[in-house]
């Protein structure tokens, strides 16, 4: 139960109680002065005896109706203290958002340069040239599955994730480093906030918007900077953004078949279990919206 539901079940309990009191404190000179239960000859004149019965119970409505006044006073700006928070929320979330989308710019734009000034012969540089035309991180998904598969070849008794974290190393560059960590910051920015500011289904919501943002390619590389343990916050026993909050979601074309989520924890016991977080009223809030193949 919400705060306005709390709110609007109390005021009516309260009204309901002043009223009964109120219609009550009409009845008490006929009930308190009926024969047998006060003499009319000992109580002074009747007025003075009707409002001594009644005033006592008329202050006890006036009590209850100052305190909803207040209490009713008290919400409303509580209320407006949230809706402020809100709106701060808001603002700096797309302010965020915005900065991400230059981090996600800068990575294509860097990789384009760098391709530019390697020197490669003529018809080495013509493909590396094809490749230029992908941005950034498909560029990258591609290379890095490549040399997982080159260095797996070379130690096919590794362990696959050894494999794959040497690989990734290779891959990795270190001016990447702040594109993750202002994408977990946004993140755990929008998911740390009280329920009461920003509800689960909100929350979604939001990310929703910056999912949205993401390409293809940037969600696999995500997934894939999670495998290599780098990114290991983003799903583990504290956090589940992967999870509960979905930030890789429809992209089972672009991930390594090595690496797909029905063959990794913990994707693959929730596909099965279904003990996941999901929307109210949604009956469609799948995991995934497709599994990998």
């Amino acid at each position: 139960m919400n705060d306005k539901e709390t709110f609007d079940r109390l005021s009516k309990y309260l009204i309901a109680i002043a009223v009964i009191i109120l219609l009550f404190s009409f009845l008490t000179p006929y009930l308190f002065t009926k024969s047998g239960f006060i003499d009319f000859s000992k109580t002074g004149n009747i007025g003075d005896t009707i409002g001594g019965i009644m005033n006592p119970f008329i202050g006890i409505v006036s009590i209850i109706v100052m305190f909803l006044a207040f209490y009713m006073q008290f919400n409303a700006n509580r209320i407006i203290q949230t809706q402020f928070e809100r709106s701060q929320f808001e603002n700096l979330f797309f302010e965020m958002l915005k900065t991400h989308k230059e981090n996600s710019n800068n990575i294509s734009n860097s990789h384009k340069e760098s391709l530019e000034k390697n020197g490669f012969g003529e018809e080495q540089d013509r493909i590396e040239w094809l490749e230029t035309r992908k941005k950034g991180f498909d560029f990258l998904v591609e290379k890095l599955n490549k040399k997982y598969d080159e260095i797996k070849t070379e130690n096919p008794n590794n362990d696959k994730f050894d494999n794959f974290t040497r690989a990734y190393e290779i891959v990795w560059e270190d001016s990447f480093g702040h594109y993750f960590r202002h994408l977990y910051l946004m993140v755990k920015f929008t998911i740390s906030k009280p329920e009461i500011l920003v509800n689960y289904e909100d929350k979604r919501n939001y990310l929703r918007i910056l999912r949205a943002s993401l390409t293809t390619y940037e969600q696999v590389f995500l997934y894939y900077n999670w495998l290599s343990k780098y990114g290991k916050k983003w799903e583990d026993n504290k956090n589940h953004f992967f999870t509960d909050f979905r930030m890789i979601h429809n992209v089972n074309d672009s991930i390594h078949t090595d690496f797909a989520v029905d063959t990794i924890e913990p994707f693959c016991n929730l596909l099965d279990t279904k003990k996941y977080k999901t929307e109210k009223n949604n009956d469609e809030d799948d995991l995934f919206e497709h599994y990998w193949d």
